[in-house]
Formats: C-alpha cells, sequence, structure tokens
C-alpha cells in the first residue's frame, strides 16, 4: 500500500474561514492532516465535511483528555470543541463504495502556553452516511464562529490509496 499525495493541498495566504480540497480522486483510503493557527476573538470551531454535503448524515462519539464519551448523531458535519489555540488534526477515512464512510479523526492544541501544562487531546470516531452512496472527492474544514479567523498559513493536505 503507497500512499500518495491527493488533490491540491490549501494554504491560506490570509486569514480566512475555510480550507478546502475539491479535487481529491476517489480512494479507499485516505489522511487528511490540517495545521489551524487561529487569530481573531473568542474561539473558533473547525467541522469537517465531505462532498459538500451538510445533510444529516455525520455521526460521532468522542472523548477530550480521556474523559466519558460524547455521542452525537445525525450531524450536519463533523466537529471538535469550541478552542482558541493553534490546532493539529489527522483524520483517516476509509471510503469503499456502498458501504458507510468511517473515520478516526485525532485533534490536539496546546492548551496554555509553556511546558508546565499539558497539551488538549481530543479523539473520536464517526462516519459519513451519505444518500444515494458516494466516494470522498472533497473534503471542507469551515470555521462556524463570526469572530474567529484561521490565520495566514493554516493548511489542509490530503494522502490516498487504494
Amino acid at each position: 500500500m503507497a500512499w500518495a499525495k491527493n488533490g491540491t493541498p490549501t494554504t491560506l495566504g490570509s486569514a480566512g474561514d475555510d480550507l478546502d480540497i475539491t479535487d481529491l480522486t476517489a480512494k479507499k483510503f485516505n489522511q487528511f492532516l490540517f495545521h489551524g493557527l487561529v487569530t481573531g476573538a473568542g474561539s473558533g470551531r473547525g467541522n469537517e465535511t465531505f462532498n459538500n454535503n451538510t445533510n444529516s448524515v455525520y455521526a460521532q462519539r468522542s472523548s477530550n483528555n480521556g474523559a466519558a464519551d460524547a455521542t452525537y448523531t445525525s450531524q450536519a458535519t463533523w466537529f471538535h470543541d469550541n478552542q482558541n489555540d493553534d490546532e493539529f488534526k489527522i483524520i483517516y477515512l476509509c471510503s469503499i463504495s456502498g458501504e458507510e464512510k468511517l473515520g478516526i479523526y485525532f485533534h490536539v492544541y496546546y492548551g496554555a502556553a509553556g511546558a508546565g501544562t499539558a497539551p488538549i487531546r481530543e479523539g473520536f470516531v464517526g462516519k459519513f452516511v451519505p444518500s444515494p452512496d458516494a466516494d470522498i472527492t472533497r473534503i471542507d474544514i469551515n470555521n462556524d464562529v463570526a469572530s474567529f479567523d484561521f490565520d495566514t498559513s493554516s493548511n489542509l493536505s490530503a494522502l490516498g490509496t487504494d
């Protein structure tokens, strides 16, 4: 199994709310890498959607810092908790035609500055159930908080393989 760049990576040239890769080649296995830098007041949240689908076709089970699970079903996006720190996330996604699309998601942000505090971690598993079924050919990460932007040089990249 050889992983290769999939689609055109997106790097913001100025602050903004949206990072997309719209030219993904349909692959059975995908890895998405996101580095979000923050700007603005308050906190933001980068919500993921696939194929620009914002119907209620997402479900997830998540945990922050090892706390009890939270479940979300029939959602319009995959999402994570609001935060106001630079962040890094990795999403592994299995997209097999005729099957629900299953993902594993790891997310870290620094919390309080300095080596005297541990970073914040979040993990979740999720699924995307488009109807009718569709291979994944696009990923969007959109901020939904008006007072917050992803800063210049925030980046979204993708790898894929069959």
